[in-house]
């Protein structure tokens, strides 16, 4: 249930949503902010990796605890906090006190970590700080599947790990531990092992995503060829990856494999720009998550270079984002929004 503050600017919120302003009196609901760009692995995918393929590698920073509080009073229309971003939160040496803030001021506050740094002392902590959600990124059921896609990593002790957490938490709720999985070429067909997998964990569900973006990058054809393929080979093995979770009584939310779409027109418009932000660990407002690379769109910046604040309206209702908004409400959504969509036709957009 919402809280009855956050009431008066729901319903803007959803004014917003139907008509899609240029600019918005609704303020965001949600933010997801980024505790750190550091990260103990190396998936070439992720612009924060130093073994990508192509492009700049982002700059190395913490959130400071400081900073984060400067970014929520900016933010008074927020009811849930999201500390994730394209680096792993608890490397941050200060990321339970970013959760102690949050819930300080009432918000629900979830992350997504890749679970390799979940040792006994850091379970307790993450069990004692108030989450209310925990999201673990396991991204294959075979361990040599696993290491190609997320090198530096050890499947079989991230699988003991998130073992180790649900047995220290017991019965007690929050938090909710939940595996993240994001769909992909290489590891689709092991899709009905992984659920298999979280239920021997005994974790509370699993969740898929079949965003795999490119985070603003040039290389749109690549990912959208890798996603087709993903969602043929999900067609073959999702009812087999239902029916094991069933079985076993776990959550499992998976998206159905679309169709191909031959123009992105038939999908429903983002509701980003009207509703939700993204502030990266520099200050960086971004549209969402999925612009967060060196590429993507910044919207503008929640510290001057003095370190003085500035106004996150100048960046909510900018010219950026007003341009921003005018390009998706007519479904002519710019080049680093189109990996979001399964299907597109980048050749037969200009992309």
């Amino acid at each position: 249930m919402l809280p009855f503050r956050v009431l008066p600017n729901l319903w803007r919120v959803r004014a917003a949503h139907r008509d899609r302003p240029r600019v918005c009196r609704a303020v965001p609901l949600r933010a997801d902010i980024e505790p750190t760009t550091f990260c103990n692995f190396r998936c070439p995918h992720c612009p924060t990796s130093e073994a990508r393929a192509s492009g700049p590698a982002r700059p190395r920073v913490h959130l400071s605890l400081a900073d984060f509080t400067r970014v929520l009073d900016q933010l008074p229309g927020v009811y849930r906090v999201k500390l994730v971003g394209l680096g792993e939160p608890l490397l941050n040496p200060e990321f339970f006190a970013l959760v102690a803030a949050a819930r300080r001021r009432g918000l629900r506050v979830l992350t997504t970590t890749n679970g390799s740094l979940l040792d006994a002392s850091r379970c307790q902590a993450l069990l004692a700080s108030g989450l209310n959600h925990v999201n673990i990124s396991v991204d294959a059921a075979r361990p040599e599947t696993h290491a190609r896609i997320r090198p530096g990593s050890d499947l079989a002790q991230l699988g003991e790990n998130i073992a180790a957490l649900v047995r220290a938490r017991g019965r007690r709720r929050p938090p909710e531990i939940r595996v993240w999985h994001v769909l992909q070429r290489e590891s689709t067909r092991e899709l009905p092992e992984l659920v298999s997998l979280c239920a021997s964990w005994g974790v509370d569900g699993l969740l898929c995503s079949g965003r795999l973006t490119n985070f603003g990058s040039a290389a749109l054809v690549d990912v959208v060829a890798r996603r087709r393929t993903a969602a043929d080979e999900l067609r073959q093995v999702l009812p087999e990856a239902r029916a094991r979770a069933e079985a076993a009584g776990l959550l499992f939310k998976c998206p159905p494999a679309p169709q191909p779409l031959s123009t992105p027109a038939r999908g429903r418009p983002c509701r980003w720009p009207w509703s939700r932000t993204f502030i990266s660990a520099r200050g960086e407002v971004r549209p969402c998550p999925y612009a967060a690379g060196p590429e993507g769109l910044t919207l503008g910046r929640l510290f001057a270079e003095d370190g003085s604040p500035v106004p996150f309206a100048e960046s909510w209702n900018g010219p950026a984002m007003q341009e921003l908004r005018e390009q998706i409400a007519a479904r002519r959504n710019p080049a680093f929004c189109r990996a979001c969509y399964f299907g597109w036709e980048p050749e037969a957009t200009g992309g």
